[in-house]
């Protein structure tokens, strides 16, 4: 998706051309910047600039153009660790490199209209945020007596973003048909241009996403040469990678006819198989069959047709040897999880992740996964973010993550309770969410990078149910009233 095609994605509320060109500006602006560094030989100089640049343009369009601010986040998500992987190649590997805070500082500033709008959190809607981040609050003050205040604020960054974008779709639903608009329009040609480049990616690799393999040294990630490695695309992992496809992948059926549909679902799809993550692959089995069993038929129609066209993809790609091989291997595994080593290495971690949470109820504290969990050397051992689960009984306690989990469960009942949604779009955004928490043993879902596409989900579908009550309030005319009489000539 081009900067010109995302400026058009305006608030309604507030059109005027001056707004438009204004808008236009900064983001070409943005784009031109980061081109002219790249080519200029001082790729390092992006490390510093290229954060402060997207969060001074993200809060413009926050205050100017709220829908362009959304599709604007979600664009940062997608791209800061491909051009991290361009600057590393340009220079030298950097294993913390500033460039990844981009999105967490442009998606942060959405907790204005928290700040704003504090007494909303007391409303029913609002539950799920509240209870968020009272249980997070309660972890953050255990973590604060075991760790340094730099750790624990290093954690809460990525735990709380989320929820902070979250409770901002909701709390301006007055522009959910916006909103609705640029997130179908940035999911589309996301899935289009990163599906086509993890293609690009399995078939060449090309030598900056070699390198960063390299300076990695992660196996789980397969071999950094082509047609060995498992697709990770423009983000940073194959989980991640793979789960924002899946996202992208269960939208286009609510999405309303476009040419780029079917060319974005054949190359997001190959992408999705190449990454080989099983997690994933189930997520989307449950996403799937949630849509079909809520969406009309003309839908389920849609669906059934899209499946065998996966399907005979799938044939077509098979027909490659090597893709063959990898794609065998890992079915396998998932009919026969009693021998995959990964499988049963995760057993183990949770039982014995388990054991010591026994002893230890009140849990470790906010930033403990990444200090005292922390485990990178293979694929075969349960990660420090690697379970839902795991990461909120250690960094929240059991107190916490009631609390927490408390409030999803409310929000769950609501939305799958009640008259029927007929809405696709509403339908396709419980299916996202319904998609990751069937992962939630095997990643960890409710913070980051997985964290804001989750809170994206749940804050439209609830923007989605109260737009349409509160919109439907407005046309009905109660039948106490009376029309003023007009004055008498």
């Amino acid at each position: 998706m081009s900067a010109s095609e995302i400026t058009t994605d305006l608030d309604a509320s507030q059109p005027g051309p001056h707004k438009l060109d204004s808008i236009s500006r900064a983001v070409l602006g943005f784009f031109f910047v980061i081109v002219i560094i790249l080519l200029a030989g001082a790729p390092s100089l992006l490390r510093l600039i290229f954060p402060v640049l997207a969060t001074g343009v993200a809060a413009m369009l926050f205050a100017r153009s709220k829908p362009t601010y959304v599709s604007f986040v979600m664009w940062l998500w997608f791209l800061s660790p491909w051009l991290r992987r361009m600057v590393d190649y340009r220079t030298e590997f950097v294993a913390t490199s500033p460039l990844l805070v981009a999105p967490l500082l442009a998606t942060s500033i959405a907790g204005w209209t928290m700040l704003k709008r504090t007494r909303s959190l007391g409303r029913p809607g609002a539950i799920p945020f509240t209870a968020a981040l009272a249980g997070i609050a309660y972890g953050t003050v255990v973590g604060l007596c075991h760790f340094s205040i730099v750790d624990v604020g290093q954690a809460l960054a990525n735990w709380v973003a989320p929820i902070l974008f979250g409770f901002f779709l909701y709390e301006e639903r007055a522009l959910y048909p916006e909103f609705r608009r640029v997130i179908e329009k940035t999911f589309l040609y996301g899935v289009l241009i990163m599906g086509a480049y993890g293609v690009y990616q399995f078939f060449v690799m090309p030598g900056w996403d070699a390198n960063w393999m390299q300076s990695v040294g992660n196996s789980a990630f397969g071999n950094p040469v082509r047609m060995e490695v498992r697709v990770f695309s423009t983000m940073n992992a194959p989980s991640s990678f793979s789960t924002y496809i899946m996202a992208g992948l269960l939208m286009m059926f609510s999405m309303e006819h476009s040419k780029l549909r079917i060319p974005a679902a054949l190359l997001g799809f190959t992408a999705f198989l190449l990454t080989t993550n099983r997690a994933s692959w189930l997520g989307i089995l449950a996403g799937i069959f949630y849509l079909a069993m809520h969406l009309g038929m003309r839908q389920r129609m849609k669906i059934v047709a899209m499946m065998l066209g996966c399907a005979l993809l799938l044939g077509g790609v098979s027909l490659l040897p090597p893709v063959n091989e990898i794609l065998r291997a890992r079915f396998q595994s998932m009919l026969d999880p009693k021998h995959d080593v990964s499988y049963n290495a995760r057993i183990e971690g949770h039982q014995l992740a388990f054991a010591q949470l026994a002893q230890e109820p009140v849990g470790e504290g906010m930033g403990t996964m990444d200090i005292n969990h922390a485990n990178y050397e293979s694929d075969e051992k349960l990660g420090p973010h690697d379970s839902t689960i795991l990461e909120f009984l250690f960094s929240l306690g059991f107190v916490g993550t009631f609390v927490y989990f408390s409030g999803l469960a409310f929000t769950g009942y609501r939305l799958l309770s009640g008259p029927r949604v007929r809405d696709p779009f509403t339908i396709s955004m419980i299916a996202i969410t319904l998609s990751y928490f069937a992962q939630a043993i095997l990643n960890s879902i409710m913070l980051g990078v997985l964290g804001f596409v989750v809170w994206l989900s749940i804050a439209m579908a609830l923007a989605a149910r109260e737009h349409s009550a509160e919109s439907t309030a407005k046309q009905v005319t109660p039948f106490w009233y009376q029309p003023p009489e007009k004055a008498k000539p």
